[in-house]
Order: structure tokens, then sequence, then C-alpha cells
């Protein structure tokens, strides 16, 4: 078969142009030129087609060998199409950094002619000139262009605007290496296949560290996985962990945490080991993480960590010692025979087995604001959709506690309201052996025993913070022994259990010791191989930050992370929009680094992932990973979602049209102006969702696209028509309650 001619080609390339294929036009033109490489016509439209695509530098070189061809430069229309083109992609390239000042200079004498070639375009050549000109400025303030965007919040105002203090997570305890928990272990980071090349630069962030469990849990899981690389991989493994939350007393909660695991660290390294110190040390961080109430002696060792704190973080040279490398089913039952039910998963589920169809469709109407569908099988994958949700949301706050694993310090919580200590220093608690072994519970035991802590005890300082409880104490409607299972099931997961069994002379704070044990082997088995970094702010704007190179993090801190966690920061933050436009430009464009998080403020929402990402991004989840150039890995509700980074920028043949990105922009946009009605706090507080972004996050979303593959031109002329109030839609807001339906 012969060889296609330059005009076929050419036709062939106008098609497509005309089909707004213009990648494929692009290669058409290309071969065109290729095949008669002596007419100007060719790179010209190849030039067209390559402005499409975003491709400024390719269009500029295409624009200068079309104008060396023009043998009567003066008498062609072409010279006015290329000196108009050439004005775009100059002013195009130089910002997204594709085109140099070197590149022009290099072709001053082409680009002189075709001036003077075209001097009625004098609109053309000033605006030509204006690019050239401004360059060196424009460069000079997009840093502080991009620091002013950072500053400005991308969240409404609330009508409360103090920040919720939880001190005590209710996640199961995640190692990252190995799992985002024991729900979800398919997707592990399997550290002996990773590079050499690539293992001193692995990074992990949390954000909306709380309790910080999941990093002592991690710091156990990377120690474990160190220890089976071979001795070249351990030699070059570095890893990074950023703790991150809004809330400075967690990230104060957490450095003091961490100070005691060094002085237990300091005592292992020495080997000066004083039993009873370190037991109290230990005591400390238990009554400290896990209790409401703690004997003065803990408290004061855990202030004289504090004050010591507060004196040396005033020194500009000081760094840590070691760590420097460093209900609504219970009342559906109880109707049918008067048992609370609640705390029994299987009753819960024998419940909601009683409810017939019409029953669980008016729960769902009743409570969740959902219809059932007419469609007989629709219906029945929705009723079935429904029950699982029902049976996931009333089993949450069980954590798979059939029954007490610890009877007897259960029993002896209900009567004194806080953990047994350790016997070593139980000597110091007056009437607490006696009572403990059940020689006695006379009336007048217990009261002595509440007499000695009310006297003696004292309230967990580190649940306190003074803009929110600025008279008052904090609320502890928490089962404190679902932390103490949590705790257990992740010691047992982790093999750590193996090492000693749960002391029942003292059960929770012995399950504490192995864990945090296990922590201080972990940190001293990794020496210099890892770091921990603790981050106050806003996980939107810090990263933002860190993706725009304008934090004030020491410059060999990571901007990329290889796993982040969000915890259910989405809920807060936007959810699925936000994670990919603030968090998801600070993932390592590796196959296996991936951002994940969980939906706790209102899962019984959702009826599935694309409704829990389309409610928050207005993009279902097929369409979320094309319009953001992403892999959606997993978008379970009730378990959960995690999104994975693709290299960028994507082939524009991968992501959305032209027309569907304005059209989609522009929802975006007015949903941001106009969102859907917010819930009524009174009557809906387990099903609300939090809508926050507003025009700064919309601007955010403007210049992330670039990065993912969309022309620069394309965001810049839409843009340009908000900015002229000239955009014209057909796009109507949702104005009903949540969730938004799926469209």
């Amino acid at each position: 078969m012969p060889p296609k001619s330059a005009e076929t080609l050419k036709e062939e390339g106008n098609k497509y142009f005309k089909s707004r294929l213009f990648v494929q036009a692009a290669e058409c033109y290309e071969q065109a030129e290729k095949a008669a490489p002596d007419n100007a016509i060719f790179p010209s439209n190849l030039s067209a087609a390559l402005y499409e695509t975003g491709d400024y530098a390719g269009s500029y070189r295409a624009i200068v060998r079309s104008s060396k061809l023009l043998s009567d430069l003066s008498s062609s229309n072409l010279a006015t199409k290329l000196s108009t083109r050439l004005s775009k992609v100059v002013s195009y390239g130089l910002r997204n950094g594709t085109i140099s000042p070197k590149d022009y200079r290099d072709y001053e004498e082409v680009i002189e002619q075709l001036k003077q070639a075209t001097e009625n375009s004098e609109e053309v050549w000033r605006d030509y000139n204006h690019a050239i000109n401004e360059h060196d400025t424009v460069a000079q303030q997009a840093s502080s262009a991009r620091r002013n965007l950072v500053s400005l919040p991308i969240a409404r105002k609330a009508a409360i605007s103090n920040l919720e203090y939880f001190f005590m997570g209710q996640d199961d305890v995640m190692s990252i290496i190995t799992d985002w928990g024991p729900d979800d272990r398919r997707n592990p980071l399997n550290l002996s296949k990773v590079s050499v090349e690539r293992l001193p630069h692995l990074a992990f962030l949390w954000a909306g560290c709380g309790d910080g469990r999941h990093i002592f849990g991690s710091i156990i899981g990377l120690h474990q996985a160190y220890l089976k690389l071979t001795p070249d991989k351990r030699k070059a493994i570095k890893v990074h962990f950023t703790l991150l939350d809004i809330h400075p007393t967690v990230i104060a909660r957490n450095l003091c945490l961490l100070l005691m695991i060094d002085q237990l660290m300091e005592m292992r390294v020495r080997k000066n080991i004083n039993k009873v110190e370190e037991t109290e040390i230990k005591a400390t961080i238990f009554y400290i993480w896990m209790g409401f109430i703690l004997p003065a002696y803990y408290h004061d060792r855990f202030l004289n960590v504090v004050k010591s704190l507060l004196t040396d973080l005033q020194m500009s040279s000081y760094r840590p010692p070691l760590l420097a490398a460093w209900e609504m089913i219970y009342h559906h039952r109880q109707a049918q025979n008067g048992t609370n039910t609640y705390s029994d998963p299987e009753a819960i589920k024998a419940a909601i087995d009683d409810m017939d169809d019409e029953q669980v469709a008016e729960f769902a109407q009743g409570n969740l604001r959902m219809s059932a569908p007419t469609e007989v099988q629709a219906r029945r994958k929705w009723l079935a959709g429904i029950r699982l949700m029902m049976l996931q949301t009333a089993s949450a706050g069980t954590q798979g506690r059939v029954s007490s694993q610890y009877p007897k310090e259960e029993k002896w919580y209900s009567i004194t309201q806080c953990f047994i200590p350790p016997g070593v220093l139980r000597t110091r608690h007056k009437a607490f052996d006696r009572l403990w072994d059940g020689i006695s519970q006379s009336s007048s035991q217990v009261s002595e025993k509440a007499d000695h802590i009310e006297s003696t005890w004292k309230p967990n300082p580190s649940l306190f913070h003074d803009s929110e409880y600025p008279s008052d104490y904090p609320s502890v409607e928490l089962k404190p022994f679902d932390m103490v299972e949590l705790i257990q099931q992740f010691n047992d997961r982790m093999g750590l259990s193996k090492r000693g069994e749960a002391n029942e002379d003292c059960p929770a704070f012995s399950i504490s010791k192995i864990f945090f044990d296990a922590v201080v082997e972990g940190l001293i088995g990794l020496k210099d191989h890892i770091r921990l970094e603790l981050l106050q702010g806003d996980v939107s704007q810090e990263l933002m930050k860190s993706a725009y190179g304008i934090d004030n993090r020491p410059l060999d801190f990571p901007r990329v992370f290889t796993r982040i966690w969000l915890s259910n920061v989405p809920d807060y933050t936007h959810g699925a929009l936000n994670t990919a436009v603030f968090v998801m430009p600070n993932l390592e464009l590796e196959p296996d680094a991936s951002v994940a998080a969980n939906c706790l403020l209102n899962t019984g929402l959702w009826t599935n992932g694309d409704s829990l990402i389309y409610n928050y991004a207005l993009l279902n989840k097929k369409d979320f990973a094309r319009f953001f150039g992403c892999r959606v890995v997993s978008s379970n509700p009730w378990k959960i979602v995690e999104f994975a980074a693709k290299p960028l920028p994507r082939p524009l043949s991968t992501l959305a049209t032209r027309e569907e990105l304005i059209v989609w922009l522009t929802r975006v946009l007015i949903t941001n102006i106009l969102p859907p009605e917010p819930p009524n706090p009174t009557e809906e507080m387990m099903f609300r969702a939090r809508y926050p972004n507003n025009l700064v996050a919309f601007f955010g979303l403007l210049t992330r696209l670039p990065a993912i593959g969309y022309p620069q031109h394309w965001v810049s002329e839409y843009l340009n028509t908000l900015l002229a109030d000239n955009l014209v839609t057909d796009v109507v807001p949702y104005r009903g309650k949540f969730p938004i339906p799926l469209t």
C-alpha cells in the first residue's frame, strides 16, 4: 500500500480537528509535514493542533518552521494566523515554563520578519510584547501570589468556629506499612519490593492524627518490616513520619507522649533501668492516653514534661534527645422484648432481620431522606444496601465487642471510674488492693476508696483545651474499654501478644505496656532510619503550601508522600473534591502511593461509593478518576475510600473534553455559591453533611487543572468568561436536602 500523500494526511487531520480530536489531528499534520517539508501550511496546521492540546513549546517551534517557509510574508493570510497564534503560545508557554526567554531570542530574526509582515495586527503584537516584557515580573511575583492564595481561607465561616478536640479516636489501629486497618488489608506496602534508590525517600503523613494511635502502630509495623529487609536495604531506608492536625492541643499532647516515650528509650539505651520509675512512666503514658482521671504523681510527672518542654521550645537550639532523627435499632428491638441489644452485634442483626421491607423503606425515608426505587431489581438491591448500612452504623459503637474480656477490671471501673494501677504502684493507693482482690466490697471500703480518689487523683490535663472549655470539663461520654480492646486486637494482629499475655492483675495497663514497649523497641531498632515531624495546621492549606514549595518546613523535609491517611477529615473538608485538589498533588507518582480516608460523620447518608464521591465532587466514581487523572482504589463509605495517583500530566485524550470540563466547573461554581439545604441540627445530626468550600477553593481547583493535563488556555479563557460576566449556562443548582441525587 503506497504511503498517504501530504494532502490526504492534511484532510484527515482537518476532520479530526473539526471533531476536536486534537491529538489525532496533530499526528496527521506531523506526518503531512514530513511528507512535504517545504510546505508552510502543514507546520502551521500542526501548531494549531498542538496549541489546542496545551503543547505550547511544540506549537511555538511549528510556528517558527512555518514562518521560515513563507515565501511572501506580506501577502500571506497565513502570516496573520501565525502571528495571532504566536502571541497566545508565548504568553501561555512562558507562564507554565515550557517556553523560556532563550526560545524567542534564538528566533528573533524570524519573529521580526513575521511582525513586519503583519503590521496591521497591532493589538496582536502588543499582546506579544506584553507577554515578553512582563515575564520577569510574573516570575518574581508568582511566589507571593501563591502565598496570598494559600493565606486565604478556603471554607466558609462556621456559626460556631471552635475547633473540635478529639482526644480519643475510635478507629482500629493501623500500621500504614501493613494495611489501612484490619478491615482493609488488600494494599500493603511491600518494602522488600521497593528499590534501593527509592528507600531513602519514603514519607508518610497522617492528617487529623488525633491521639496518635496510627503513628504508634505504624512505628511498630515499620520496624517489623525493616527487620525483614536485606542488609543493603536496611542501610538505605530512611522514613519520614508527619503528624498533622489543625488542633494545637492535639499536636502538643502527642509531642508530650513522644517525649515520655523518649525517656523510656533513654533508659533502655543506657541500660539504666529503675523498674519502679520505668513503670511509673509507662503508667503515666497509659493514663494520659486512655484515662480520664489519674493519680496525682502521674499528673505531676506529666506536668513536669509540659513545663520542661515549654522552657526548651523557647530555645532555638532545642532538639528532642532521641527523636530528633525523628441508637435506631435499639428502639425497634426494645419495643418487642424490652431488651437492650445495642451492644450485641448478633442482636442488632436479628433486629434488622425482623424488620420487613416496608419498615426498612420507612426508616430510610424518615431518617436518611432516601426513597426506594420502584423497579423490582433495583428496589431489592437498594433494600439490601440500606440493611447493610443500618447494621454497620448501629454496630459501629461496639467495635466487635461481644462480651467483656476484662470482667474484673470493668467491674472495678464501674465502681471507681478509673483503670486499676499496676501492682508495683498500688501500695500508694489506700484500700485499692483490698477492693481489687475482692476481700470486701462493703460500702465503707467503697466510700474509703472514693474519698482516696477524690482527694489524691486529678483530671487528665491533656483532655482540656482553653478556647473550647474555658470554664467546664470536657465530655467523656466514651466507652473506656473500647480503646483497650482495639489496642489488644492490634497487639494480636501484629504478633505482639506472643511476647507477653495481658496481666490479670492490671489488664488494661498491661495491654498498653505491650503496645508501647513495641513502640520503644521500634524506635530504638530503627535508630537514624526514622524521623518524626509534628505539624499544626489545616490539611488543605498546609499541603497546598508544600506543593507550591512555599512552606516554612526544613528544606530536607519531604513535599511528596508515599502514603497519606486522612482519617475522617474529608467529612469536614468537602470530601473527595478537596482530597483530589489539595491532597493528591502531594502524593508520590508511584503505583503503590495512595491517599485514604474513612467516613464517620455521616455514613448513613450514602448508598454506595458513587453517592459519597458525587455529593462532594459532583462526579460519579468513573468520571472522578477521569477528570482528575487518578485511580479510585476503593470507595466504600463504611470502610475505606482510597485514591491513587497516576503520572502527570495525563494524556489529554484520557481526560474530560473541554465541553465536559466547562459544564462541570460551572456546576461546581454554582453549587459553591448556592449549596444544598443544610440539615436541621435538631433533627438530622446523624446524617449531616459539611459543604464548606468557598470561592477560594474554586480558584484552588482552577490552579490544579493544568498540572493534571488540561491546557492552560482552557482554564484561562473560562476564567476570563467569569470575570467578564459572560458565562451562559443551563446548569440548575440542587437546592434540596442531602444527599445530592446522582445525575
